[in-house]
C-alpha cells in the first residue's frame, strides 16, 4: 500500500498536537488535584489535633506562601517584642482562623466536620465544613484559600472568609496596630502607671523597661540594674507606695516618637528605641511622694 506523504504529514502534525493537548490537560489535572489535596491534607491533620493550633504553629514552608508565612512571622515577632500589656496579642489567638470559630464541639473530627473542598475558581480552592455537626447548618464554615504555585509546590497565600474578611489584610492591619501602639508614649505609661497602682501587678511593669536601667534611690545614689536585680521590685515598690499610680500621664499623640527620644514621666524616663517606649531611667527622687528611708 503506498502512503501518500503529502497526507502524512499534516497526520504527524496533528496527531502531535493532541498528544501535547492531552499531556498538558494531565498536567492541569494533577495540579487541580494538588491543589484540592493541599488543604484536605491539611484539615485531616488539624481536626485530628487535641489542641488548637495557632497560625503561627504551622512548620515553615508547610502551608503558607513565602509572602503570608513573612507576614505571620512579622506578626509573632511584634507581639513577642512589641506587644507589653494584658491585651491579647497575635493573629488568631483568642481562636482558631482554619475553623473561623473560638469555640468547637469536643467530638469534632474529620469526619463528624462532613469536610468538603471543591475549586471555586483559577487557583482557588473552598473548603467547608461544620464545627457542631449535631446543631444544624447555623455551625457550617467556608473558607475559600488562595493558592500560588511555589518551588516546594501549592501554597496558601490567603485565607477568605465568608464575611470578607482576609487573613492576609488582617496579619497586616494587627501588625501596623501594634507598631503604632508601640510608638504611643500614653499607651505605653498608661500600661506602666496602671500596674504601678497595683502591688500585685508590679512584675509586669518589668515588661517596659530597657535592661540594664538606671535606678536611682530618692538620696541620689544611682546603679545599673539588671532583670533579676531584687532591687529592681524595692525600687518598684517606692514608686508604687509614691502613689505614682496617680501620676498626671501624657494624652494620646501629644508626644511624637523618635529613635533616642527621651520623655520623663513623673519618676520614669521613657526613651524611644527598637520600635517601642522603654523606660531607661527610674529616679525616686522625682517620685511625688517619697518614700521615707528604712531605719
Amino acid at each position: 500500500m503506498k502512503i501518500e506523504k503529502k497526507r502524512l504529514l499534516p497526520l504527524g502534525i496533528v496527531l502531535f498536537v493532541l498528544a501535547i493537548a492531552a499531556l498538558m490537560a494531565d498536567k492541569s489535572w494533577s495540579e487541580k488535584q494538588q491543589q484540592l489535596e493541599l488543604i484536605t491534607s491539611f484539615y485531616k491533620d488539624h481536626l485530628a489535633r487535641p489542641e488548637t493550633r495557632q497560625a503561627s504553629q504551622l512548620p515553615a514552608g508547610s502551608f503558607y506562601s513565602t509572602e503570608l508565612e513573612a507576614l505571620v512571622d512579622a506578626n509573632l515577632q511584634l507581639c513577642d517584642s512589641l506587644s507589653r500589656g494584658d491585651d491579647i496579642c497575635g493573629y488568631g489567638a483568642d481562636g482558631d482562623v482554619f475553623l473561623d470559630t473560638q469555640e468547637v464541639s469536643p467530638t469534632l473530627d474529620f469526619e463528624r466536620s462532613h469536610f468538603n473542598v471543591v475549586r471555586s475558581g483559577e487557583n482557588t480552592v473552598e473548603a467547608s465544613f461544620n464545627i457542631y455537626p449535631d446543631m444544624g447548618s447555623a455551625y457550617d464554615r467556608h473558607i475559600r484559600y488562595v493558592l500560588v504555585q511555589e518551588d516546594s509546590g501549592w501554597r496558601v497565600d490567603d485565607m477568605l472568609y465568608a464575611d470578607g474578611r482576609s487573613m492576609r489584610q488582617e496579619l497586616q492591619r494587627e501588625n501596623e496596630a501594634v507598631l503604632a501602639r508601640a510608638r504611643d508614649l500614653s499607651d505605653a505609661a498608661g500600661w506602666v502607671f496602671n500596674y504601678l497602682g497595683n502591688e500585685d501587678m508590679l512584675d509586669r511593669a518589668v515588661r517596659f523597661i530597657a535592661f540594664p536601667v538606671q535606678v536611682c534611690d530618692q538620696y541620689g545614689a544611682c546603679a545599673a540594674m539588671k532583670r533579676d536585680d531584687q532591687r529592681l521590685l524595692q525600687a518598684l515598690g517606692a514608686l508604687a507606695d509614691s502613689g505614682a499610680g496617680t501620676a498626671v500621664l501624657p494624652k494620646p499623640g501629644e508626644v511624637t516618637a523618635s529613635e533616642g527620644k527621651a520623655v520623663a514621666v513623673n519618676a520614669l524616663d521613657f526613651t524611644f528605641q527598637n520600635k517601642a517606649w522603654w523606660i531607661t531611667k527610674i529616679d525616686l527622687r522625682r517620685a511625688s511622694s517619697p518614700t521615707p528611708p528604712n531605719p
